[in-house]
């Protein structure tokens, strides 16, 4: 069809040039192999990079030259950034003379949450994750965790936007859906939708965005960003991925009920602590070959993954790390052993050995214990898991110092 010349204000090409309706969720990567050498080395360096130039310790307004500029640049005497992408380039050479590419490698890292905004430091996990002879699981758990919980698309080097997850905001979108399961048709509905300040969308809502998304032929228009997004979900745990572009489905595995406690918790974020959950499985499994109680050796349904330090602790103390770390918990029986942990009335000393408060716990528990010296093992005792134990056993001597007074 021809269009007449006061056709053209209202083409397609138009309204998307001129209005706002083009605000989608900005996912380029240069980087998909999430579990790769290149992937993690290229993360080592920018960890070292911040590192040696302190940039977690300085102020927004040292890192940017002008944090009301439109168009944000780096104040190059501190951050250094062309260092940065020099080092980068030098080992990972790119086929961009104004080394674009190499940029877009770092903005990976931002945009997936391992490395803040501005450079301005980077999470826990990141140090974690590039740790010599880590397996793929283990990777896998620390990469779902991570871009769970700090993905911020549409950020990059001189862009902050980390209080927009859209990861979250997918998952708890699907976690809230009826049928369970998203297609590639509702994936490109959320990637038009302004999730600031929202947790998820509501089924007839999503609906409209996905026949918006259709309109402006999105699919064909941003094929990089929507398959970049697809690389994503297909590498977080708890979920199974089939199909393709045109049959491609995102749901809960099989076995996920297991992790996931029931919805609607306000006092945890389900997702992060059914990957908390999981890993704690896979540990038993890996130590044990099954999933036993921790200290009597005893296969059991039901089995409580038990927070050493409480997570409503963690999460008051705004250390959510903590909070959903494998290494902050034991897989215990329920009945006596997790509720005499869990209430202080018992702990267990750096070589797992329990210590009984004697005024609360019952004599013929204690007899038990000490008849089959149940213990807490030396491979479930690692550094991270005796720093929490430290807390607990502090809680324990409160509490046990209380009740003789």
């Amino acid at each position: 069809m021809i269009l007449l010349r006061n056709d053209r204000i209202n083409s397609r090409k138009s309204v998307i040039r001129d209005q706002n309706y083009e605000d989608y969720w900005k996912i380029t990567l240069a980087l998909t192999g999430f579990f790769d050498e290149q992937f993690i080395r290229t993360l080592q360096m920018i960890v070292e990079h911040i590192d040696k130039y302190n940039l977690a310790s300085k102020k927004d307004e040292e890192l940017i030259r002008n944090l009301e500029a439109k168009r944000k640049t780096f104040n190059q005497e501190i951050v250094k950034n062309k260092e940065l992408e020099q080092e980068i380039s030098e080992v990972y050479a790119n086929d961009s003379d104004d080394g674009s590419s190499t940029r877009k490698q770092i903005n990976t890292f931002i945009k997936l949450g391992f490395i803040k905004p501005y450079l301005k430091g980077y999470v826990p996990a990141a140090k974690e994750y590039i740790k010599s002879n880590k397996t793929k699981d283990e990777l896998q758990r620390i990469f779902s965790d991570t871009v769970y919980n700090y993905a911020t698309l549409n950020s990059s080097q001189t862009n902050n936007e980390s209080s927009i997850n859209q990861i979250k905001f997918i998952v708890k979108t699907l976690l809230n859906k009826e049928d369970r399961f998203l297609t590639l048709d509702d994936i490109m509905g959320l990637m038009q939708i302004n999730i600031k300040e929202r947790e998820y969308v509501r089924e007839k809502e999503l609906n409209q965005h996905k026949q918006w998304a259709k309109k402006i032929n999105f699919k064909k228009r941003k094929y990089n960003q929507i398959s970049h997004l697809l690389s994503i979900l297909r590498s977080l745990n708890l979920f199974e991925t089939t199909g393709q572009k045109k049959d491609f489905k995102i749901a809960l595995r099989e076995d996920a009920v297991q992790y996931l406690p029931e919805l609607g918790s306000t006092k945890r974020d389900n997702y992060r602590f059914g990957l908390m959950k999981q890993a704690v499985y896979s540990e038993s499994y890996k130590i044990y070959n099954k999933k036993i109680c921790w200290l009597t050796k005893t296969e059991q349904e039901g089995l409580t993954v038990s927070h050493i330090w409480d997570s409503a602790d963690a999460l008051r103390e705004w250390d959510l790390d903590a909070a959903y770390d494998p290494n902050n918990a034991l897989l215990l029986r329920p009945g006596d052993p997790d509720l005499y942990f869990d209430g202080k009335k018992m702990s267990f000393d750096s070589n797992g050995k329990p210590m009984f408060n004697l005024q609360l716990v019952r004599k013929d528990f204690i007899d038990d214990v000490n008849k089959n010296d149940w213990k807490i093992d030396v491979d479930i005792l690692n550094e991270e898991r005796k720093k929490y134990l430290a807390i607990h056993q502090r809680e324990f001597d409160e509490k046990l110092k209380g009740n003789k007074e």
